[in-house]
Protein backbone atom coordinates (compact mmCIF):
# COMPACT_ATOMS: atom_id res chain seq x y z
CA UNK A 1 0.00 0.00 0.00
CA UNK A 2 1.30 3.01 -1.23
CA UNK A 3 0.81 6.06 1.21
CA UNK A 4 2.30 9.35 2.52
CA UNK A 5 2.09 8.21 6.37
CA UNK A 6 2.61 4.96 6.12
CA UNK A 7 5.84 5.98 4.49
CA UNK A 8 6.54 8.51 7.68
CA UNK A 9 5.39 5.98 9.92
CA UNK A 10 8.42 3.22 8.72
CA UNK A 11 10.45 6.02 8.94
CA UNK A 12 9.95 6.33 12.61
CA UNK A 13 9.72 3.09 13.54
CA UNK A 14 12.75 1.71 11.21
CA UNK A 15 14.85 4.88 13.75
CA UNK A 16 13.00 3.87 17.34
CA UNK A 17 11.41 7.70 17.19
CA UNK A 18 10.44 8.75 20.78
CA UNK A 19 8.02 12.36 19.75
CA UNK A 20 5.21 13.23 17.91
CA UNK A 21 4.34 13.40 13.67
CA UNK A 22 2.19 16.53 13.64
CA UNK A 23 -0.42 16.23 10.75
CA UNK A 24 -0.99 20.01 9.45
CA UNK A 25 -3.51 20.77 6.34
CA UNK A 26 -1.70 21.20 3.27
CA UNK A 27 -3.85 23.79 2.46
CA UNK A 28 -3.56 26.37 5.26
CA UNK A 29 -0.93 23.73 7.71
CA UNK A 30 -4.01 24.15 10.44
CA UNK A 31 -3.14 21.19 12.85
CA UNK A 32 -5.65 18.39 12.37
CA UNK A 33 -4.29 15.56 14.94
CA UNK A 34 -0.76 13.88 15.81
CA UNK A 35 0.81 10.25 16.05
CA UNK A 36 2.66 9.72 19.46
CA UNK A 37 5.67 7.24 18.81
CA UNK A 38 7.88 5.75 21.98
CA UNK A 39 11.16 3.82 21.01
CA UNK A 40 9.52 3.63 17.56
CA UNK A 41 5.83 2.30 18.57
CA UNK A 42 3.00 3.67 17.78
CA UNK A 43 1.64 5.07 21.13
CA UNK A 44 -1.28 7.35 20.54
CA UNK A 45 -2.93 8.52 17.41
CA UNK A 46 -5.26 11.73 17.05
CA UNK A 47 -6.97 12.92 14.02
CA UNK A 48 -9.61 15.44 13.55
CA UNK A 49 -12.29 14.27 16.08
CA UNK A 50 -10.87 10.92 16.58
CA UNK A 51 -8.93 9.20 18.87
CA UNK A 52 -6.76 5.66 18.55
CA UNK A 53 -7.04 3.34 15.80
CA UNK A 54 -10.12 5.45 14.04
CA UNK A 55 -7.90 8.48 13.84
CA UNK A 56 -5.35 6.64 12.02
CA UNK A 57 -8.03 4.72 10.18
CA UNK A 58 -9.56 7.98 8.80
CA UNK A 59 -6.10 9.60 8.23
CA UNK A 60 -5.75 6.50 5.82
CA UNK A 61 -8.61 6.83 4.50
CA UNK A 62 -8.69 10.77 3.92
CA UNK A 63 -5.49 9.83 2.13
CA UNK A 64 -6.81 7.67 0.09
CA UNK A 65 -9.25 9.81 -1.18
CA UNK A 66 -6.55 12.08 -2.33
CA UNK A 67 -6.11 14.36 0.24
CA UNK A 68 -2.54 15.77 1.10
CA UNK A 69 -1.54 16.39 4.11
CA UNK A 70 1.77 17.71 5.55
CA UNK A 71 3.76 15.84 8.31
CA UNK A 72 5.87 17.55 10.92
CA UNK A 73 8.16 15.16 13.17
CA UNK A 74 9.06 17.13 16.25
CA UNK A 75 11.13 14.77 19.21
CA UNK A 76 9.35 14.88 22.69
CA UNK A 77 9.45 13.35 25.93
CA UNK A 78 6.86 10.85 26.05
CA UNK A 79 5.95 8.96 29.51
CA UNK A 80 6.22 5.21 29.91
CA UNK A 81 3.15 4.66 31.34
CA UNK A 82 0.73 5.69 28.41
CA UNK A 83 -0.62 2.43 26.74
CA UNK A 84 1.03 1.06 23.12
CA UNK A 85 -1.17 0.17 20.50
CA UNK A 86 -1.83 -3.50 20.86
CA UNK A 87 -0.16 -4.91 17.87
CA UNK A 88 2.75 -4.45 16.21
CA UNK A 89 3.75 -2.71 13.25
CA UNK A 90 3.67 -5.02 10.47
CA UNK A 91 0.04 -6.47 12.06
CA UNK A 92 -0.68 -2.76 11.93
CA UNK A 93 -0.56 -2.28 8.32
CA UNK A 94 -1.42 -5.03 7.13
CA UNK A 95 -4.49 -4.17 9.78
CA UNK A 96 -4.94 -0.79 7.71
CA UNK A 97 -4.78 -2.62 4.33
CA UNK A 98 -7.31 -4.87 5.10
CA UNK A 99 -9.61 -2.06 6.41
CA UNK A 100 -8.83 0.21 3.51
CA UNK A 101 -10.39 -2.99 1.12
CA UNK A 102 -13.12 -3.01 3.10
CA UNK A 103 -13.62 0.45 3.25
CA UNK A 104 -13.56 0.41 -0.58
CA UNK A 105 -15.97 -2.46 -1.02
CA UNK A 106 -18.59 -1.12 1.33
CA UNK A 107 -18.62 2.67 -0.21
CA UNK A 108 -21.74 1.39 -2.78
CA UNK A 109 -23.79 0.08 0.21
CA UNK A 110 -23.31 3.22 2.31
CA UNK A 111 -26.63 5.27 2.85
CA UNK A 112 -27.12 8.51 1.46
CA UNK A 113 -26.49 11.90 3.39
CA UNK A 114 -29.93 13.39 2.72
CA UNK A 115 -31.71 10.95 4.73
CA UNK A 116 -33.06 10.28 8.82
CA UNK A 117 -32.39 7.13 10.06
CA UNK A 118 -34.64 5.85 13.07
CA UNK A 119 -35.13 2.70 14.99
CA UNK A 120 -38.27 0.57 13.94
CA UNK A 121 -40.09 -0.08 17.44
CA UNK A 122 -41.62 -2.99 16.49
CA UNK A 123 -37.97 -4.33 16.35
CA UNK A 124 -37.06 -3.34 20.00
CA UNK A 125 -40.40 -5.41 20.97
CA UNK A 126 -39.18 -8.44 18.87
CA UNK A 127 -36.10 -8.72 20.61
CA UNK A 128 -33.85 -10.21 17.47
CA UNK A 129 -30.57 -11.09 18.06
CA UNK A 130 -28.39 -8.12 16.96
CA UNK A 131 -24.40 -8.35 16.86
CA UNK A 132 -22.01 -6.53 18.52
CA UNK A 133 -21.35 -3.58 15.87
CA UNK A 134 -25.64 -3.34 15.54
CA UNK A 135 -25.52 -3.00 18.81
CA UNK A 136 -23.24 -0.27 19.10
CA UNK A 137 -25.29 1.57 15.55
CA UNK A 138 -28.42 0.94 17.66
CA UNK A 139 -26.83 3.13 20.79
CA UNK A 140 -25.59 5.57 18.50
CA UNK A 141 -29.23 6.19 16.70
CA UNK A 142 -30.40 7.24 20.93
CA UNK A 143 -28.75 9.88 20.28
CA UNK A 144 -27.39 11.09 16.29
CA UNK A 145 -29.99 10.01 13.61
CA UNK A 146 -28.41 11.14 9.83
CA UNK A 147 -25.67 8.94 8.27
CA UNK A 148 -22.86 12.15 8.80
CA UNK A 149 -23.24 12.28 12.47
CA UNK A 150 -23.54 8.23 13.19
CA UNK A 151 -20.29 7.98 10.93
CA UNK A 152 -19.18 10.84 12.90
CA UNK A 153 -19.94 9.75 16.55
CA UNK A 154 -19.96 5.50 16.49
CA UNK A 155 -16.50 4.18 17.83
CA UNK A 156 -16.73 1.98 14.63
CA UNK A 157 -14.83 2.03 11.75
CA UNK A 158 -16.91 3.28 8.57
CA UNK A 159 -17.03 -0.19 6.98
CA UNK A 160 -18.18 -1.64 10.18
CA UNK A 161 -20.70 1.26 10.53
CA UNK A 162 -21.71 0.24 6.73
CA UNK A 163 -22.18 -3.12 7.30
CA UNK A 164 -23.74 -3.07 10.56
CA UNK A 165 -26.43 -0.68 8.78
CA UNK A 166 -27.29 -2.95 6.36
CA UNK A 167 -27.90 -5.92 8.83
CA UNK A 168 -29.99 -3.75 10.76
CA UNK A 169 -31.94 -2.81 7.63
CA UNK A 170 -32.08 -6.61 6.65
CA UNK A 171 -33.57 -7.45 10.08
CA UNK A 172 -36.18 -4.61 9.53
CA UNK A 173 -34.87 -2.86 12.63
CA UNK A 174 -34.36 0.27 10.88
CA UNK A 175 -36.78 2.96 9.06
CA UNK A 176 -35.27 5.41 6.55
CA UNK A 177 -37.36 8.58 6.09
CA UNK A 178 -35.78 11.32 3.37
CA UNK A 179 -35.09 14.87 4.38
CA UNK A 180 -38.33 15.83 2.48
CA UNK A 181 -40.49 14.25 5.19
CA UNK A 182 -39.49 15.28 7.94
Amino acid sequence: MDSKIFAVIDDQVSVQFTGKVNVLSNFNRQYLGHILFRNGSIVEALFQAHKGEKALYHLFIQEFSLQSFEYIIEPEVVDEAMLEFPYGHQEFKEKMAEALKLYQQSLKMRPPENVKIVVDPEFIEDSLPVSQAEFDILCTLTEWNTPYDIYQHCHLLDHEITMGLVGLRKKNALKIVAKNNL
